[in-house]
């Protein structure tokens, strides 16, 4: 690994600052995506990041359309990464990982790369190796049928209002509204809105557990997926009653 210039960023990079530092640059980058992922589930946030404050033990993501919670005990470090675009825009982004290496939580800075540019110039250290770019399925591929899938229809066809939280590894975040559409796209069951995305993987939601008002995902092993349905009215409510 080598040092790079301030004036010549790299694609990919460590950030020479503390989990907290970093998240302290967020409010600076614009509107955002926050992501979460894991066990066949992604859940992603967008907006303006108002705040992120940290504690001894948590750092916090708000806004109107964030409210994403992270262990700082599982932070080893963060990496900086200047190498997607997509139709031209640069979305670079954010990735606080863990000590295996595995990302925990990212944050993509949704209006390009110059407000991330700026706030990350100070912070540059290491320059990392790109990353390969992942072979895609074909985007015509239906999700597998299973039981996130079914729940996630049921909720789109009672128009109630729900809470989608998902958890995995010290992180965490919540988006409530109505399921309003539900499309099946590179084998996954994706709820795409302006301030929410879940892509959720056929096959990978086995059943549910209830508990109180809610229901739990559990994989195909009985395990907890970290995805949780808790309906927020009557209509969601009803739409739910036959699961778990």
């Amino acid at each position: 690994m080598t040092e790079s210039s301030p004036d010549e960023l790299p694609k990919r990079f460590l950030l020479k600052a503390s989990p907290a530092e970093v998240a302290a640059l967020l409010p600076a980058i614009g509107r955002a995506m926050v992501g979460i992922s894991g066990g066949g589930t992604t859940h992603e946030r967008i907006g303006v990041i108002d705040a992120a404050p940290c504690t001894a033990e948590t750092l916090r993501i708000q806004g109107a359309q964030h409210d994403a919670e992270l262990a700082l005990a599982r932070v080893a470090r963060v990496v900086g990464d200047r190498s997607s675009t997509m139709r031209g825009k640069s979305y670079p982004r954010f990735e606080f990982k863990d000590a295996a290496d595995v990302t925990l939580l990212s944050v993509i800075a949704m209006d390009g790369a110059e407000l991330y540019d700026a706030a990350v110039r100070d912070h540059v250290g290491a320059e990392l190796e790109a990353l390969p770019r992942p072979d895609l399925p074909p985007t015509e591929t239906a999700p597998e049928a299973d039981a996130g899938n079914a729940a996630l229809e049921a909720l789109r066809a009672s128009g109630g209002q729900v809470e989608i939280r998902f958890a995995e590894a010290g992180a965490s975040q919540a988006w409530r509204g109505q399921v309003e559409e539900v499309k099946g796209v590179m084998g996954y069951a994706n709820i795409i809105r302006a301030d929410f995305h879940l892509h959720l993987r056929g096959g990978s939601v086995a059943g549910f557990r209830r508990e109180a008002d809610a229901l739990v995902a559990l994989d195909a092993a009985g395990a907890e997926t970290g995805l949780v349905l808790r309906p927020l009215d009557a209509a969601a409510k009803a739409a739910l009653a036959g699961f778990g």
